[in-house]
């Protein structure tokens, strides 16, 4: 008696061999029947064209003609990819393997098979059956299926630093399809009189990019095995070790090792910032020690306009050629979900007191750099008296990341506003805030600390630096309401601006995070370095 996988292969094999249903008329048929789903065709195109330039050209004038609602013009692809295979014996099973792979089941039924019994014999949930399809190309459709609109703008970003272009393409097939004609990946196989002797591929680069995309490393390990299956000569495994815990957003929903600990609820900690009081507090009510500036106090010129304010907010993050050569690995950043309210208070905190406000979103580390400089050199007035800087991203122990994923060093910024081109901020006070993720790379501890264990060095003097916590210590960010450092800070800075100089406005800040932290029973301390020479007010003081 025959096994199951014996009669089912049969079938199959029978109705292909009797099979007259699959002609020019039929695949006409077809790609009527596909032209209300466009993404159907491209993802049988991208299985079944051999020559990735043919593909890509006669895919980019259908992705124009889908988006046009008024045009009824049909490329016959089908057609066209018929012509040339109907050469190969084998064309009929490798046109219902694509079918099955692209889950188009009704037509598969209008060819006359069963499906569950057509799905067992081309073993189409296993990527690494070598049947009919290219084993790789059926792996990447799967990695198209995989990709969100959200990995496939990372992705796209991502090929720009590669100096790849891909940012017209609306679908993943088609950026694989320019990646291949492009000679990023090599996707071929040899064949003699039908029957495929062997297989030329290499998708190292893009398994180091799609290995540091969120959520598709499992599947960039098998891709990598599966190259590694069809190559002659094994090559190492490309994938490097397990994400590093401190790259999680603070309240992140991925497992972690204490759940009790890491799912506390902080909105309590932002529902008791009405025990501090800062909203009721009236400025008759404070005193200053200091009614007038004088030679104890940096000058301000004028409270119609204090100085300028850069806020860099690096909220989603993506990864690049020099962040993947660099790292030589995994660097796969969370996004800073909440991030954009903190950006949002200080914005308005700022503007309140008569700052010029410059603000950047999702930079890449160059760009980060300068558009720094950009504001130095030509934005800085002479009414300015202060520059700030705020820095809103992940970090590793002093050093910020850039949206491509790029570390930047807290020196190398200092040392930057401190150059000969930064001159109009040279007898300028220098605040720069960090609210940023910064532990030891090397140690992978399970709790993260938000603040380093080296400092910025300050050999610079006029500066200030303020991390949202101390090392070793976490820096605790709600998604709906914003980091807490930063939230405080702005309540602080806008209830005592023209009462108080920094030092003492810092210092309460800590306290106050320190306390209502303390409170929910986790530890987060601020803390600044300073080289400033005199007191600094960001208000004219009453």
């Amino acid at each position: 008696m025959q096994s199951d996988s014996r009669i089912q292969g049969f079938d199959v094999e029978n109705i292909i061999g009797n099979s007259d249903v699959m002609n020019i008329d039929m695949m006409s048929e077809i790609e009527k029947e596909l032209q209300d789903n466009p993404y159907d065709m491209i993802s049988l195109v991208f299985l079944l064209y051999d020559t990735p330039d043919t593909a890509l050209q006669r895919l980019i004038v259908f992705q124009r003609v889908s988006n046009d609602a008024a045009s009824s013009i049909n490329l016959n692809m089908l057609h066209e990819w018929l012509r040339h295979a109907k050469h190969d014996p084998n064309w009929k099973h490798q046109f219902v393997e694509a079918l099955l792979i692209c889950q188009l089941h009704s037509v598969v039924r209008k060819l006359g098979f069963h499906v569950q019994t057509a799905r067992k014999y081309y073993q189409t949930d296993n990527i690494a059956v070598k049947m009919y399809v290219n084993p790789m190309k059926k792996a990447l459709y799967k990695l198209c299926e995989s990709i969100n609109s959200d990995n496939l703008l990372k992705l796209k970003k991502t090929l720009l630093t590669y100096d790849i272009d891909a940012t017209e393409y609306d679908s993943c097939e088609l950026v694989f399809l320019k990646l291949m004609c492009d000679k990023f990946i090599t996707i071929n196989q040899y064949q003699y009189n039908s029957k495929v002797l062997g297989f030329k591929v290499n998708v190292d680069k893009l398994i180091k990019i799609v290995e540091n995309l969120p959520g598709l490393r499992k599947l960039a390990l098998e891709i990598n095995m599966l190259q590694q299956s069809m190559t002659e000569e094994p090559r190492t495994t490309i994938v490097t070790s397990t994400p590093s815990q401190h790259m999680k957003v603070d309240e992140s929903k991925q497992a972690k090792v204490d759940e009790n600990y890491y799912n506390m609820d902080f909105d309590d900690v932002f529902e008791m910032l009405g025990e501090l009081k800062l909203d009721e507090m009236t400025q008759e009510s404070l005193k200053s020690d200091r009614k007038q500036l004088d030679i104890d106090s940096y000058e301000i010129k004028s409270n119609k306009r204090v100085g300028i304010c850069v806020i860099i907010n690096q909220e989603n993050f993506y990864p690049s050629k020099q962040s993947i050569e660099i790292k030589n690995g995994q660097t796969q950043l969370d996004k800073r979900i909440g991030s954009d309210k903190d950006k949002m208070v200080l914005e308005k905190t700022m503007k309140s007191l008569n700052f010029a406000v410059i603000s950047a979103t999702d930079i890449g580390h160059k760009a980060m750099l300068e558009f720094i400089m950009d504001v130095v050199k030509n934005k800085v007035s002479e009414e300015d008296s202060i520059f700030m800087l705020c820095i809103l991203s992940h970090g590793v122990r002093g050093q910020v990341y850039a949206a491509d994923s790029v570390k930047v060093k807290m020196d190398d910024i200092q040392n930057m506003l401190d150059s000969d081109e930064a001159v109009n901020i040279h007898n300028m006070p220098k605040l720069l805030i960090v609210q940023a993720c910064q532990v030891d790379e090397a140690s992978h501890p399970v709790l993260v600390a938000d603040s380093p264990k080296d400092y910025c060095n300050l050999k610079k003097t006029n500066f200030l630096i303020y991390y949202a916590t101390s090392p070793d210590l976490e820096a605790y960010r709600n998604e709906k309401k914003g980091s807490i450092f930063i939230q405080i800070l702005c309540r602080t800075i806008r209830k005592f601006a023209n009462v108080e100089h920094v030092f003492d406005i810092f210092t309460k800040v800590t306290d106050n995070v320190t306390l209502l932290c303390t409170k929910v029973g986790c530890a987060q301390v601020p803390i600044f370095q300073s080289t400033l020479r005199k007191k600094l007010y960001l208000q004219i003081p009453q």
